[in-house]
């Protein structure tokens, strides 16, 4: 089989479990000739540029009609074979450029948007209707989907989609744990947190379907209980003020802090340096923040939603509790804050389950397969 030359497009600005599942696929396949295509100020994008990973700029802003034009010309300058896209506005552009281009075409559902924005308010609902509904409705042109958990394959299939037209690929992640610097008595300092504080860290973007309302309310039940107790989520988006007036009306700004955007490399160390990590999300995929935090032995406490259940299994590698539910998180919370031994035992569980399932090397190959595949089934079509 050939080696196809293919295109990521990532619109996303901000970054998130995605970006880092794009930035591995972009290191282990550069040269393979896969390279990035995205918003010049997009995370992913500043990102592989610092790395000196290929990259192509699309424009400032996801709507700007130029972009078709500019996929198009990138694709025929470099003789791109596959675009894979990454999100829905990824979808929509790259679907427009595939059928202008006849490159192969590939969706890659990282969470899929019906059961993401479904967990959430009327609003968010609507908008996960509206971009499954655009996500089916632009396949025209598409070859192959891929998918990082079984969840999502399975809603693949009940929107129709012939098992035989998704490759699920699983997330993960490749780091020497013992490389990242682990400083909890900075930690405290660099956040004005008591010297004898436990420290429950959660990372991911300030949206609903992260379900950080829902850690607050929790924090605030075993608050009394647990008085050495603090929280640090780490991340920006669009519920920075919503979670912040929570925080304040619950008393708990001392005890919650929203850290707003750290690079990588800071959040690393600040799981590192943590006692607990949460992940109270009402959907997810197949989180990468959730597999580092494994990779670094952090005793986990997570919401039974999505892909999560997939990961690490209830009371062997983490603690997994219903979703939407800030009583079982703060029951949860309770016993691996009282039972450390335990919640050792736990972390040091999901860490080797991580190290010998969730391997980056065999996604990558698996991720270049179905670029194959894709590609194969393209060019079948094209002689019928």
């Amino acid at each position: 089989m050939e080696n196809p030359r293919t295109l990521i497009i990532d619109m996303a600005v901000g970054y998130g479990g995605s970006s880092s599942r794009v930035l591995g696929l972009l290191r282990g396949l550069a040269d393979k000739g896969v390279a990035l295509a995205g918003l010049d100020h997009g995370a992913v994008v500043l990102a592989a540029q610092k790395e000196g990973l290929p990259v192509y700029t699309l424009g400032s802003k996801k709507t700007d009609p130029r972009i078709l034009s500019r996929l198009v010309r990138i694709i025929r300058a470099n003789n791109f074979q596959v675009i894979d896209t990454q999100n829905i506005q990824s979808k929509f552009w790259g679907s427009l450029a595939a059928g202008s281009t006849n490159v192969s075409l590939i969706s890659t559902i990282n969470s899929w948007y019906a059961s993401e924005h479904g967990q959430s308010s009327s609003k968010a609902q609507i908008k996960g209707r509206i971009y499954t509904a655009l996500e089916l409705f632009t396949n025209r042109n598409l070859d192959l989907y891929i998918t990082v958990s079984e969840k999502d394959r399975q809603a693949l299939l009940r929107s129709n989609i012939p098992s035989d037209s998704i490759e699920l690929i699983y997330n993960a992640v490749n780091f020497d744990a013992d490389s990242i610097p682990s400083d909890p008595d900075g930690l405290r300092k660099k956040f004005n947190l008591p010297s004898n504080s436990l420290i429950c860290t959660a990372v991911g973007r300030l949206v609903p379907v992260k379900g950080y309302d829902l850690l607050i309310d929790a924090i605030k039940q075993i608050a009394a209980q647990v008085p050495q107790l603090v929280c640090l989520i780490v991340g920006e988006g669009e519920c920075m003020n919503d979670l912040s007036t929570q925080i304040e009306a619950a008393g708990l700004k001392d005890r919650v802090i929203l850290t707003g955007y750290q690079d990588r490399n800071n959040v690393m160390t600040i799981l590192k340096s943590s006692d607990i990590f949460a992940m109270p999300s009402r959907y997810e995929g197949t989180p990468i923040a959730l597999l580092e935090a494994a990779a670094l032995g952090l005793p986990i406490l997570a919401a039974a939603s999505g892909g999560i259940p997939e990961l690490v299994t209830d009371q062997e590698h983490a603690l997994l509790v219903q979703p939407n539910d800030p009583t079982a998180l703060a029951t949860g919370l309770l016993r691996l804050c009282s039972e450390r031994e335990y919640a050792h035992t736990l972390g040091n569980n999901a860490q080797q389950r991580i190290r010998t399932t969730f391997d980056l090397n065999t996604q990558i190959q698996n991720t270049f397969l179905a670029y194959q595949k894709a590609l194969d089934r393209h060019n079948k079509k094209k002689q019928k």
